[in-house]
């Protein structure tokens, strides 16, 4: 079968061998694949790397799901069931659409394709539906232009040093595990989340932080914890601050799922 394959396909697939040693896995599954798409640099990846997917990020999360092994694995590595009816697929793609070879392209279609693949899981926890890459990866095939993809916003959480360190950390850990990035510069930024905590009161470096936001209309959301009250006077010229919303200890997940929401929409044009 591998013979159809162009040599950036085969690529892809002694990438991927090389990301299942790399993590001491038994074998190589669809999300190994996938960081062989990523990691091959051709039309695939371009595709994959305008959804703002990063190789490093994305490892990260095939780790989390699939864990490490405690010792290399020698010998041969198989293809998981599902990466053979992903290669497969890839196959009937090309074959679909007429082609005479299997490129990376083809191959991206084949693992989307592959329904019970931890690929797909990977790309949901980057906050990306399997669908609406498919649709990129098809206009690639047909030479259609498309607008660019809208990537994840960035975001920027601004809190009191010391004092709210392990509370704007686990919203932030919080926020990477849905797909939402978050940067270490306010100046990269796209949101500015201002965390608000009981008897809270702007440091001189927050009020610089949102400053530098209002400077660029950057949207500042205040992120109120366990009952504080929204300090729209204490935040300083912001010119753009948008609906606050809670987060409580108790519904921590919930809460900052719904966090995740009103970024998409705080800044239109970016996810």
């Amino acid at each position: 079968m591998l013979e159809r394959f162009t040599e950036g396909a085969r690529r892809v697939s002694v990438l991927a061998l090389q990301e299942a040693r790399r993590l001491n896995h038994t074998a190589i599954g669809t999300e190994h694949l996938l960081l062989g798409l990523i990691g091959e640099g051709g039309a695939a990846s371009s595709v994959l790397v305008s959804f703002g997917l990063s190789l490093q990020r994305s490892r990260a999360h095939v780790q989390e799901i699939d864990g490490r092994g405690s010792l290399p694995v020698p010998g041969h590595l198989p293809f998981t069931p599902g990466a053979k009816r992903a290669l497969a697929l890839a196959v009937r793609e090309a074959l679909a659409l007429e082609h005479r070879h299997v490129g990376t392209e083809h191959l991206l279609l084949g693992v989307l394709a592959e329904g019970d693949g931890v690929a797909l899981d990977v790309l949901a926890r980057c906050g990306l539906e399997a669908a609406d890459v498919r649709d990129r990866a098809f206009a690639v095939l047909a030479g259609i232009e498309l607008p660019p993809a809208q990537r994840p916003a960035r975001l920027f959480l601004s809190y009191r040093r010391p004092q709210d360190l392990h509370l704007a950390g686990r919203i932030a850990d919080r926020l990477d595990d849905i797909g939402r990035s978050v940067v270490g510069d306010v100046g990269e930024c796209d949101v500015l989340l201002a965390v608000v905590g009981p008897e809270w009161a702007p440091t001189d470096l927050m009020r610089t932080e949102v400053e530098r936001a209002a400077e660029r209309s950057v949207p500042v959301i205040p992120v109120l914890v366990d009952g504080a009250v929204l300090p729209v006077d204490q935040l300083p010229g912001t010119g753009r601050v948008t609906d606050h919303v809670t987060v409580r200890h108790e519904t921590f997940r919930v809460d900052v799922a719904r966090l995740a929401d009103v970024v998409r929409y705080a800044q239109p044009g970016i996810g």
